[in-house]
């Protein structure tokens, strides 16, 4: 028996072995991605790294004859060693570019110093972790783009399905990941450094267009999703936690639109934000595109059909005791599974405590009166289909138009032009998703700020993995590796 494991061990060890996994996996993601052109080059190299081995002899005699390659070498990986050193003291220590430009230099030159010397044991100690953080970060980088994700909840509004402190798995293959749009970005955050929430952690110098590799699915109305925030393409880091667009909408900044923008640039950081950098969002899909959404008394219709039941769903109800003659006087946050708790209609009447009325749900226009519990109806945008350019059409669908399809929209003498035309219908580029939290009351959702494109999506919400309860009670070891339905 023992023989037959080493020579399994064997096996699997064998250079040939290897360079045939590492060969396959390559082209399979070559072929998703859609570069199978890049094998060309992917395929030697993996075949030289794992048995030829002739770059690594070409380079051993190169060392050994000349010494301005020496000279090249030492110099590239004392600034490898550099970068990854410079950017963890960056990280722990300073919070500004004077420090970790001083920092670099000053690694750099112990780093190429200790290339020529070749005496020092910690230099080479930390260059082996060095090569190790290099190679999980690739590593990681790639399966955290293409595949899955880590995420954190932060609020409560998908309360209860969701908590503030559930660690959540993300699965990004579901919908197709995206292709990077900001490729030059700090590995493993999202818009801002580590340790320093003022700094942006990515470069816009190189952009990319949208594009979406194949998935397995397509969002389906009930999925939990994770997305992009569609307002976050503009933030006052001061205030992040609030749409710079309900800022605009704020009286109290000003008396015109004009007024307040000027107030927020003049006396804020008011920062732009590509696509794939805005926030993220996690809420349910309550209608794709194509659908016809209505709320009633609380309850989601799309197409006139009821959505389906969610057992953590929950609503603020004000409960009033038949027995008694008296209430709770104050708004009680009740699940859709503990109505039943409520059930005697001898003894109970529950009445939801409806709120958000107005202008601050879309379409945001003067005489609104929608409410959280009854909305709409109202379209959801299906890529290929048309509407007609109508003022109330303009306030619902202008900002997917203009902003998410990147259209010119002006309207002169009651007229509208698109792109310097004039135009009496628009036909959509993109799908669109309405997103709700079930926390139904407590939710700043597409009530309030519309619809979410489909270049927004990022990944499906699959598994909570660990969960801790942000105001001190602890692990919730109930909720680990549950999935999320």
């Amino acid at each position: 028996m023992k023989k037959f494991f080493g020579a399994l061990a064997r096996f699997f060890q064998h250079p040939w072995f290897m360079a045939v996994v590492v060969a396959l996996i390559i082209s399979a993601f070559a072929v998703w991605y859609g570069a199978a052109w890049t094998l060309v080059i992917a395929l030697p190299l993996v075949y030289d790294y794992y048995v030829g081995h002739h770059i690594a002899s070409f380079h051993k005699r190169m060392m050994e004859r000349y010494k301005w390659w020496r000279v090249v070498y030492a110099t590239w990986c004392a600034l490898i060693f550099a970068v990854v050193v410079g950017v963890i003291a960056h990280m722990l220590i300073f919070r500004w570019n004077f420090y970790f430009i001083a920092t670099f230099v000053v690694v750099a030159v112990y780093a190429l110093w200790n290339e020529f010397k070749k005496s020092s044991k910690l230099y080479e100690y930390i260059y082996g972790w060095v090569h190790a953080i290099i190679f999980a970060t690739v590593v990681a980088t790639i399966i955290q783009l293409y595949w899955f994700q880590m995420f954190v909840i932060p609020t409560g509004s998908m309360e209860s399905t969701l908590l503030a402190g559930d660690y959540i798995l993300v699965n990004k293959v579901a919908y197709g990941p995206r292709v990077p749009m900001t490729p030059l970005s700090f590995p493993f955050v999202h818009n801002t450094m580590p340790l320093n929430a003022e700094k942006q952690s990515f470069s816009t110098a190189w952009q990319r267009d949208y594009r979406r590799l194949a998935a397995t699915s397509e969002v389906k109305r009930g999925d939990v999703v994770v997305f992009n925030f569609p307002e976050g393409d503009t933030v006052v880091m001061e205030m992040q936690a609030m749409s710079y667009y309900e800022l605009l909408r704020t009286k109290e900044l000003g008396r015109s639109e004009a007024e307040r923008r000027e107030n927020l640039r003049n006396n804020y950081t008011v920062v732009a934000r590509p696509l794939d950098k805005k926030e993220n969002y996690i809420k349910r899909c309550v209608a794709v595109a194509g659908d016809m959404l209505e709320i009633r008394d609380g309850a989601v219709l799309t197409n006139d059909v009821r959505e389906s039941d969610i057992p953590e769903k929950q609503y603020y109800y004000i409960v009033y005791n038949k027995l008694t003659g008296g209430g709770t006087g104050y708004p009680t946050l009740i699940k859709d599974s503990e109505l039943k708790n409520y059930a005697d209609t001898t003894r109970y009447e529950l009445r939801k405590a409806s709120g958000g009325v107005g202008e601050s749900l879309i379409p945001h226009t003067a005489g609104n009166r929608w409410t959280l519990d009854n909305f709409g109806p109202v379209w959801v945008p299906k890529a290929g289909e048309s509407i007609e350019l109508t003022d109330e059409n303009l306030a619902l669908y202008g900002r997917c138009i203009e902003v998410y399809e990147h259209n010119a929209v002006e309207k002169r003498d009651g007229k509208v032009y698109i792109n310097g035309s004039e135009a009496d219908k628009y036909t959509f580029k993109m799908d669109y998703y309405f997103m709700m939290g079930d926390n139904r009351h407590g939710s700043l959702d597409s009530r309030f700020w519309g619809f979410v494109p489909e270049d927004h999506i990022v990944g499906k919400a699959s598994y909570i993995w660990f969960s801790v309860d942000p105001n001190g009670g602890g692990v919730r070891w109930d909720r680990m590796f549950t999935s999320i339905r």
